[in-house]
C-alpha cells in the first residue's frame, strides 16, 4: 500500500511537470503591427515609394491557447487599411458603368477586417522552448471582409459609392516570442501572405489590364490584386500578455 501511494504521488508530480504552457499558463492575448514599404502601390493615404517614406500597415490581434508542449491554436483578427490606383474606363453601354463616377476618382481606399484561425508550431521544445515561448511557425486561414471607396486625390474627397465583398487569405509566419517578467511577451516575425483570388487579376494587370465586364467587377478585381501584394510580405512586431498574470500560491505561514 505504501509503495502504491509513493507511485501515485510521483505520477502526479510528473504529470504536473509535463503540463503544457509556460508555468502552467496557457492563454496568450497579443497585438502586433505588420508593415512594409509601399514600393509600387499607395498606402491608405496614397503615399508610395521609398522617398515619400510610405508604408502599408496592418494591425492584428491574436488569442492563442496552448494545446501541447509545442503548439497553440487561436483566433486571428486583422484590421486592413491600404489604397490603390484605378483607371475608370468609358463604355458605350451605360448599364456597365457605376453612376456618377468619373476619371477624377483615380484612387480607391481599401479597408476592412480579417477573421481567421491560426496554429503555431514551436520548434525544438527540448532545448528550452515551450509553447507559447520560443521560435515558432504560424499558419493562418482567414476570411477578409473588404470595403472599397473611390477617392478624388485632387479635391481630397471620397465618393458616396462603396462596395463590400469577401475573399479568402492564407499566411505563413516565421517568428520568435520572448518573455519578460514571466507574463509580458515580445514578438517579432516575417510573414508571407497569399490571397488566391488576386492571382489572376494581378497577372492580367501586369499584361493588358484587368477586364471583368462591368466597372464594379473591374473595381473588385483590382482590389483583390492589390490585396495580394498587401499581404505578400510583411515584417511583424508585437506584444502580448500571458493570463493570468501571476500564479497564485497558498501561504504556508
Amino acid at each position: 500500500m505504501r509503495l502504491l501511494t509513493i507511485i501515485l504521488i510521483l505520477a502526479a508530480q510528473l504529470a504536473i511537470g509535463q503540463a503544457p504552457g509556460y508555468m502552467g499558463r496557457k492563454l496568450l492575448i497579443s497585438s502586433e503591427v505588420s508593415f512594409f514599404n509601399a514600393f509600387f502601390n499607395p498606402n491608405h493615404n496614397f503615399s508610395e515609394g521609398i522617398r515619400k517614406f510610405g508604408f502599408n500597415l496592418r494591425a492584428t490581434t491574436d488569442i492563442d491557447y496552448v494545446i501541447a508542449r509545442n503548439g497553440t491554436i487561436g483566433a486571428t483578427f486583422d484590421v486592413i487599411a491600404t489604397g490603390m490606383k484605378f483607371n475608370w474606363k468609358s463604355d458605350q453601354f451605360n448599364e456597365l458603368l457605376i453612376p456618377n463616377i468619373d476619371q477624377n476618382f483615380g484612387h480607391s481606399r481599401i479597408t476592412g477586417y480579417g477573421y481567421g484561425i491560426n496554429y503555431k508550431l514551436f520548434r525544438n521544445p527540448s532545448r528550452g522552448g515551450i509553447a507559447p515561448i520560443g521560435s515558432y511557425i504560424k499558419f493562418d486561414i482567414m476570411l477578409l471582409d473588404v470595403r472599397l471607396r473611390p477617392y478624388n486625390l485632387t479635391t481630397e474627397t471620397a465618393h458616396s459609392y462603396s462596395n463590400r465583398f469577401f475573399t479568402p487569405a492564407f499566411s505563413f509566419t516565421l517568428g520568435q516570442q520572448r518573455i519578460f517578467w514571466d507574463f509580458f511577451i515580445l514578438r517579432t516575425g516575417i510573414q508571407l501572405g497569399f490571397v488566391p483570388m488576386g492571382i489572376s487579376p494581378y497577372l492580367q494587370e501586369m499584361g493588358d489590364g484587368i477586364e471583368r465586364g462591368t466597372q464594379e467587377q473591374d473595381l473588385r478585381a483590382n482590389a483583390e490584386s492589390r490585396l495580394l501584394t498587401y499581404y505578400l510580405l510583411n515584417i511583424n512586431v508585437g506584444v502580448g500578455f500571458l493570463l493570468p498574470f501571476r500564479n497564485t500560491y497558498k501561504s504556508t505561514n
